[in-house]
């Protein structure tokens, strides 16, 4: 951290109540209420100038002290006066104001985005918001069966996440929802607390490609049997047989357009890899957070060492993604002000929701991330062989796919859960649950890549919530 200064703030101001200038000692008392600090000065009406005017935000003493550039004298005195927290902010960047007038855009943004690409299940927008309004608690193996519409139940899982996540993005989700539905829309008054804007207009742009993807064709599951459950088991065992069963799920699967993508015919190529890597960012740069949760918890000492120490192995990772973002012509500032791919939004979100409430699931779904026992990184093998981009250097993401190899993260889950011991046939069947409904995400995210960057012709970073419609 860098230490609290003046320059820290952006508008600051003197606050007291309390001000006394005895002209014939030269001294100057202030404080809040009362005298808190007597200064004297031999330029006793200078000083008292002075201190009057920093009360003002707009003092033309503020500027040279925040650049260390004014009297010597007075920046000790300003420094005494702000430990003792008596310097204010006059201007904070976030107001209320701002961001009540941001939401109102990004529902608005939302709602032309589904004017464009029409929604009409208004039974679902119905459904949904009855969702919202319900806070009782929902079992996820409920959740999963409660449509055959995989979208459907990314929404309500997003939704569930959200509620713990970042709650003003499920006010804003039934503010949006109720538009639809033609319902009056008076300005939506959200309590953000220390959120902010940006990421409940991400939710919102989630949302807004879950309702017109539900409508669209392949929004059924492509899983529709689960890894049988039928006896108690222990944890490292349920780890492996759900490797096994993630392998010949993903090998029952048609075959890859994302994959089929990479060929010398296609124009496409060179923005379909850097939105790969850049949604290979997105969801690296957000992993160590994914973790926070489980560490939390009040879990046996052995697994929360584990857990810290994945932490700690994981933290940084994101800089060798973002070097190969750099080389593909990705600034980090426009990673960051473009939108992030609804599945990478929906993958870390997922991730989080399990690492806050059921661990189990979380620590058997991490080698989902990581990489199964046996396969291969698909990106790195086919970005390097079909890659025309003239200063294309993956070098960093195989660097980063070495390292995940030598800390053994493709065995995460093993090492995870050889830790929990025996678990119940209903914690296996929520956990084979929760890993068939991350396995069917991942895969299909990358398919939903060649949709945007192939098929839409979108380019690799994107601004708009329609922009992924």
């Amino acid at each position: 951290m860098e230490k609290w200064s003046i320059g820290s703030y952006r508008k600051p101001f003197l606050d007291v109540g309390y001000f006394h200038a005895d002209e014939l000692n030269g001294t100057v008392e202030i404080g809040e209420k009362d005298s808190e600090f007597a200064l004297s000065s031999e330029a006793a009406a200078l000083l008292d100038a002075t201190l009057k005017g920093l009360m003002r935000k707009d003092s033309e003493h503020w500027p040279a002290l925040q650049q260390k550039t004014a009297d010597l004298q007075l920046q000790n005195i300003v420094s005494v006066l702000d430990d003792a927290g008596l310097i204010r902010e006059s201007a904070p960047e976030h107001t209320l104001a701002k961001k009540q007038h941001l939401l109102q855009e990004a529902l608005s943004e939302a709602e032309c985005a589904l004017q464009r690409h029409p929604f009409t299940e208004l039974g679902v927008a119905r459904e949904l918001l009855d969702f919202i309004a319900d806070t009782s608690p929902r079992p996820f193996d409920a959740l999963y069966a409660s449509s055959t519409n995989i979208y459907l139940v990314y929404a309500r899982v997003a939704l569930q996440s959200w509620m713990i996540i970042c709650p003003p993005a499920v006010s804003a989700a039934a503010a949006l929802l109720e538009r639809l539905l033609g319902k009056p829309h008076p300005p939506v008054e959200v309590e953000f607390s220390a959120f902010w804007v940006g990421e409940v207009r991400k939710c919102l742009s989630v949302l807004t490609w879950l309702l017109v993807r539900s409508q669209q064709p392949g929004a059924g599951k492509l899983c529709t049997n689960l890894l049988p459950i039928e006896a108690t088991d222990s944890g490292l065992n349920l780890a492996i047989r759900l490797e096994r069963w993630g392998l010949d799920f993903l090998a029952e699967q048609s075959g890859s357009q994302y994959r089929a993508s990479f060929n010398d015919q296609n124009d496409r190529r060179d923005a379909l890899i850097a939105a790969s890597y850049a949604q290979e960012y997105y969801i690296t740069d957000r992993f160590i957070d994914l973790i926070c949760p489980a560490i939390a918890k009040r879990l046996p000492r052995p697994l929360k060492k584990l857990a810290r120490r994945y932490y700690m192995e994981e933290a940084g990772h994101e800089l060798y993604e973002l070097k190969t973002c750099k080389s593909l012509g990705m600034s980090e500032d426009a990673l960051h002000t473009a939108l992030p791919t609804p599945f990478a939004q929906l993958l870390c979100d997922f991730y989080t929701y399990f690492a806050t409430s059921d661990v189990v699931s979380y620590f058997a779904a991490a080698t989902i991330t990581e990489g199964l026992p046996g396969q291969e990184n698909l990106l790195n093998a086919l970005s390097a062989q079909f890659s025309s981009a003239p200063v294309f250097n993956n070098r960093p993401s195989r660097k980063h796919e070495q390292l995940n190899d030598k800390l053994a993260h493709q065995y995460i889950s093993r090492i995870m859960l050889s830790e929990v011991g025996e678990l119940s046939m209903a914690q296996q069947r929520s956990t084979a649950t929760a890993y068939a409904l991350l396995l069917e995400l991942t895969h299909r995210a990358w398919e939903e890549l060649h949709r945007i960057h192939v098929v839409n012709r979108r380019p690799p970073l994107n601004f708009a919530m329609e922009d992924f419609l």
